[in-house]
């Protein structure tokens, strides 16, 4: 994956495209990082030289997929029904309300509770109870307490594999919020940069990439290989 006329500065080694507004005072550098199992990630880069705050919401950026190596043709007309349907970036405050939602059950999980362990706990009693009025031999008090704490050690096993989960989305969430470029409204004489996630379109030969500052359109192409991903 690479930028159709790269010439801005690279981005972790890749080539990136730079697209700068003169009327506006705006730059938007833009290149790709990686493939993902399902998503591209690009890098997004906003440059306010002007005198007043932009808008930029990463949720509205969108790239079309061309599934064709020639260059870009305008349609018109019923041609143009034929053309590729938008593919929308993920929205980054959507991914990380699911991951606080996420980590927020695994982090109470770990701090147990739960309906198992309250089904368990009240067997323990009853079955604690019951011997008051009913004699054991010593080997069915052995089965009992051998039984009992192999209970405990399989909910105490649960609630580490909870913390453990919790750790991991925790530690994916902060990356997250320290990477992912937000919606945010970029301060006069600022920049911005940060990552932007979108679905893989493998079969694509290019993508005609769309991003908005101030709900108005920068576009670049990127071109890709299909089958050398």
């Amino acid at each position: 994956m690479a930028p159709s006329r790269p010439n801005g500065p690279s981005v972790n080694g890749h080539p990136a495209s730079l697209s700068a507004r003169p009327e506006d005072s705006v730059e938007v550098r833009l290149g790709f990082i990686r493939y993902e199992e399902k998503e591209l990630v690009f890098e997004v880069e906003v440059n306010n030289s002007s005198t007043r705050p932009v808008l930029i919401a990463p949720e509205t950026f969108y790239y079309t997929p061309l599934y064709s190596d020639a260059p870009d043709t305008v349609v018109s007309g019923a041609a143009a029904v034929l053309e590729p349907a938008r593919v929308p970036a993920l929205d980054p405050e959507a991914r990380l309300q699911l991951l606080a939602k996420r980590l927020d059950k695994q982090a109470n999980r770990a701090q147990g509770g739960g309906w198992l362990e309250l089904v368990t706990s009240a067997t323990h009693i009853a079955e604690n109870v019951s011997t008051i009025t009913k004699k054991e031999t010593d080997q069915q008090v052995a089965e009992r307490e051998q039984r009992h704490a192999s209970d405990e050690a399989f909910l105490a096993d649960q609630r580490e594999q909870y913390a453990q989960q919790a750790d991991v989305l925790y530690d994916q969430k902060q990356h997250m919020e320290s990477v992912a470029l937000r919606k945010t409204l970029l301060p006069a004489r600022q920049y911005v940069t940060g990552q932007v996630h979108f679905p893989r379109s493998d079969g694509a030969h290019q993508l005609r990439m769309v991003v908005f500052f101030n709900e108005r359109p920068v576009t670049f192409t990127f071109v890709q290989r299909p089958g050398v991903l």
